[in-house]
């Protein structure tokens, strides 16, 4: 080999190592580039899942507002607190509960709820509130209205009753007034929100997010109905509403716009039935 061709190898060879270590540094720039990327996703991924985890388990915990809505906050309603539990062990028939709250959102009930036969009950002596609180466990929504609800505003809550669904009940507060001039109060098990007026989009709202809760969230620090998706209770409503029992048990069609009379009676106020 004449030193012509020596040279000329040794720069080719050369050529070659440098070409290759231009290849080996462009894929380095490649792959450490992608790299790069994927930490920052991962990165990314991990950051978000934490802050979102740390949100939920916020939104989760007794004391947390969710804001109102807009159809809520038109209707002068507060947001939806997470309340405290207040209990969950059935007491006597004749047993009255002293709840803490009014209206309450959990507590200890009568074993047998509200019948949800009715959307809307009436203002009458001895209905039990704490067959509603029970309701209220089985994944029920109640909308409570005090004394003080305008008549115009009862009006529009008894047509609301009938378009909220079957997990909706309208049920009268006559344990004194709801505080803060908000004459309206739903609720849910464990959650509330207080309005001013009654809104029938703000009703199927609530409805909307909390009827029938997921089971899981019996795990939150502030309780979701353990017994979510159960019926409504017996429609022997003795003693709840008074001259109304014989019709009922006896299968008599309720009146328009009221329970039927019990035999030998003129019409007694009574829950309308939205059906």
């Amino acid at each position: 080999m004449g030193k012509k061709s020596a040279e000329r190898n040794a720069r080719l060879e050369a050529l070659r190592r440098e070409q290759r270590r231009q290849e080996r540094r462009r894929s380095w720039l490649i792959y450490g580039s992608a790299g790069v990327v994927l930490l920052a996703v991962l990165a990314g991924i991990i950051i978000y899942a934490v802050l979102d985890n740390r949100s939920k388990n916020e939104t989760h915990k007794v004391g947390y507002v969710a804001a109102a809505s807009k159809a809520a906050a038109a209707a002068g309603c507060t947001g939806v607190v997470n309340d405290a539990p207040r209990g969950n062990t059935h007491v006597a028939a004749n047993e009255t509960v002293s709840y803490d709250a009014a209206p309450p959102s959990s507590g200890n009930h009568d074993a047998d709820p509200l019948p949800d036969a009715y959307r809307f009950y009436e203002r009458i002596p001895q209905l039990r509130i704490e067959r509603a609180v029970h309701n209220l466990e089985h994944g029920f929504v109640i909308g409570w209205y005090d004394p003080k609800l305008a008549d115009d505003q009862v009006t529009a809550l008894r047509a609301a009753a009938e378009n909220a669904g079957n997990r909706f009940i309208a049920v009268p507060w006559e344990r004194g007034d709801f505080p803060g001039d908000k004459h309206f109060v739903l609720t849910a098990w464990d959650r509330t929100q207080r309005c001013a007026t009654v809104s029938e989009a703000a009703i199927k709202e609530f409805v909307s997010t909390h009827a029938n809760p997921n089971a899981a969230g019996a795990t939150w620090d502030s309780p979701t109905a353990a017994e979510s998706g159960a019926a409504g209770g017996t429609l022997n409503l003795s003693p709840t509403i008074a001259g109304t029992v014989a019709a009922l048990t006896a299968g008599a069609a309720p009146a328009p716009g009221g329970a039927a009379p019990a035999p030998g009676t003129s019409a007694a106020p009574g829950p309308a039935v939205p059906r």
